[in-house]
């Protein structure tokens, strides 16, 4: 198995990837960690409409240079039926490298996943969809370290705080939270809301807005 850093994730992520693998019973010992640099990828970094394509195409060039440590000549990409609603650029990469994706190949839906993993008793099943930490930024904004990490710690605030599976967007010196249908009535707690204008702020962003169109 490979596994890629990129820092392109949470801290939090990576956690809880590791436990997984963990939970999973994988021997250490068949699991390649790969060190990826995306920040050092030019046509990524510029955010154009392309970057996701770009991503996943230097991601499984890397992966499939180093198959060979495992004697393997197949990658999986965990694609779903529920992703082809979407305007999603890696698929091209997929294509391009033949990359199998066996749910999607099977017809599953998010939902049939999860109760496949409910009923395989991993501890996952429920958790809340995630993208990379590069989609927060509006295209045309450079990808950088920094703005990548003040998104996560904008987002490890407000998961502290109980509010999962929610988006930290910054636009220039605003920035926009997304918060999931359940959790969007506790935003406006008065004690909670001003905690979470005033961290921020702290952050150095002037205006706090809220998305309404609120995550599923």
């Amino acid at each position: 198995m490979l596994r890629g850093v990129s820092g392109l994730v949470s801290s939090q992520e990576d956690k809880e990837a590791a436990a997984m693998l963990s939970e999973l019973e994988i021997d250490s010992r068949r699991i390649l960690k790969i060190i990826l640099s995306p920040f050092s990828w030019p046509e990524f970094v510029v955010n154009d409409p392309g970057r996701c394509y770009f991503c996943k195409k230097r991601m499984y060039e890397t992966f499939l240079n180093e198959l060979g440590a495992f004697d393997c000549t197949v990658l999986l990409d965990g694609s779903n039926v529920d992703d082809l609603g979407s305007h999603r650029p890696g698929f091209r990469a997929i294509h391009e490298f033949s990359i199998q994706t066996p749910l999607l190949n099977a017809g599953l839906h998010k939902k049939e996943i999860r109760a496949l993993a409910k009923d395989f008793r991993l501890s996952n099943y429920a958790k809340s969809s995630n993208s990379c930490l590069a989609t927060r930024l509006p295209e045309g904004t450079l990808i950088d370290k920094s703005s990548l990490t003040i998104i996560e710690k904008g987002e490890y605030f407000l998961l502290d705080r109980e509010f999962s599976g929610c988006r930290v967007r910054p636009i220039g010196k605003d920035v926009v939270l997304e918060f999931c249908q359940r959790d969007f009535d506790r935003v406006f707690d008065p004690h909670l809301r001003t905690e979470i204008r005033d961290y921020f702020r702290g952050l150095g962003f002037v205006r706090v807005l809220i998305d309404l169109s609120l995550r599923v």
